[in-house]
């Protein structure tokens, strides 16, 4: 786990220099001082110290942060940003009232629980049957029905593939994708048999004791399964877990890594695509796994590349933006959508569940057709018999 910090003490590390300013994606689209790095932590510790009190207009800054953490990694100073905005939150749950946090603790627990993804399928058929259109309802269309995945018969390994939440209840597609591959492979993937949260949602919502239990529920697993070594697929997990289980006696990798540095790979084959494919960086993944992303798409014959370019700018649905985006985070995806119509792609790849719901809203607003899947469904789609 990430150690503790004092939230006054690295609000203070900011000199409010302003080179985070062209880095941060709601600035860049708002130019409003309070949808900045240096802005919110002024925020966050006036909060703190009680010389701000609760607003909708706090809420909403605080929200609206994606979390793709530019403005951290380029920081002289080396201000913890993402502890003080994760801490903010927190402070400012902490002191809603009681109906208030009730209702976005049941909005968090529905996705990350298992009674919740039972309540979410259900809601998926009533809402395909309903001529209402908002943005919950919207993403309830997007759940994927639950698929079966048969064992490898004498596979020489077994790989535990941890899906996530939003991976279960949204990506049974990719989570398919990886079982072909693997069984092309001869190896066995081990999938959980309940619904496993990395902890990211929850800590960036402001949540930390029920982050903390959900990467706990996780060592249990391992433990119980007696592996040490696991993969996940989305890269909003993918960073979580790099984050929270490094110095344990776990590893973690992305299966885009995995792929990518395994010698196993070699031995696949895939049939000719002659299509228009637009990568998508999410904040999520660094420079070093998104080439690898292109190293693996590139093996597809005939494929042709392109990729967003805005400087690899956040989509705007970082954490539980998705679910309730502010105006800046709209914009964002506007950029994007920009793109889209400019370069007219036949597909669109993203390692990023959440990225990917928030683009085919976007494309779905936008009154186009075009699929957004990850990396490792159309090098499976690809795969040759």
């Amino acid at each position: 786990m990430l150690p503790e910090v004092n939230l006054t003490k690295a609000a203070d590390q900011c000199v409010m220099c302003g080179l985070c300013l062209p880095h941060c994606p709601t600035y860049q689209v708002s130019q409003h001082e309070a949808e900045s790095p240096r802005g919110r932590i002024s925020l966050v510790k006036a909060y703190a110290e009680g010389q701000l009190g609760a607003s909708v207009s706090l809420q909403a800054h605080l929200q609206s942060c994606t979390g793709c953490m530019k403005c951290q990694q380029i920081c002289p100073a080396n201000v913890p940003y993402q502890t003080i905005i994760d801490e903010g939150r927190h402070l400012y749950r902490e002191k809603l009232t009681t109906k208030s946090r009730l209702i976005q603790k049941l909005s968090l627990s529905v996705l990350t629980h298992q009674w919740g993804h039972r309540t979410l399928k259900i809601s998926h058929l009533v809402a395909n049957r309903l001529p209402i259109k908002n943005r919950f309802v919207d993403l309830l269309r997007f759940i994927d029905k639950p698929k079966s995945f048969a064992l490898t018969e004498d596979a020489k390994q077994s790989i535990t593939i941890l899906p996530g939440c939003t991976g279960t209840l949204f990506d049974q597609q990719t989570l398919a994708s990886i079982v072909k591959l693997f069984s092309k492979l001869n190896i066995n993937v081990v999938i959980p048999d309940k619904v496993m949260c990395c902890g990211a949602l929850a800590q960036h919502s402001g949540y930390p004791q029920q982050a903390r239990k959900q990467v706990t529920a996780i060592h249990h697993f391992l433990n119980k399964q007696g592996t040490h070594e696991f993969l996940s697929f989305a890269s909003g997990c993918g960073r979580h877990l790099d984050e929270h289980v490094a110095n344990s006696q776990f590893k973690h990798e992305d299966i885009i890594t995995w792929l990518t540095g395994s010698t196993h790979t070699n031995t696949l084959e895939f049939q000719s695509l002659a299509q228009r494919v637009l990568v998508h960086k999410p904040c999520t993944l660094n420079n070093d796994k998104h080439n690898n992303v292109l190293e693996l798409l590139r093996r597809i014959p005939s494929i042709e590349l392109f990729e967003f370019d805005d400087e690899h700018i956040c989509c705007g649905a970082g954490g539980m933006q998705l679910i309730s985006p502010q105006d800046s985070n709209h914009k964002l995806m506007n950029t994007k959508i920009d793109t889209i119509r400019r370069v007219q792609p036949d597909i669109i790849v993203s390692t990023n569940i959440g990225c990917s719901l928030s683009m085919q809203l976007g494309i779905q607003d936008a009154d186009l057709d075009i699929n957004v899947v990850h990396p490792v469904t159309l090098l499976a789609q690809q795969l040759k018999a």
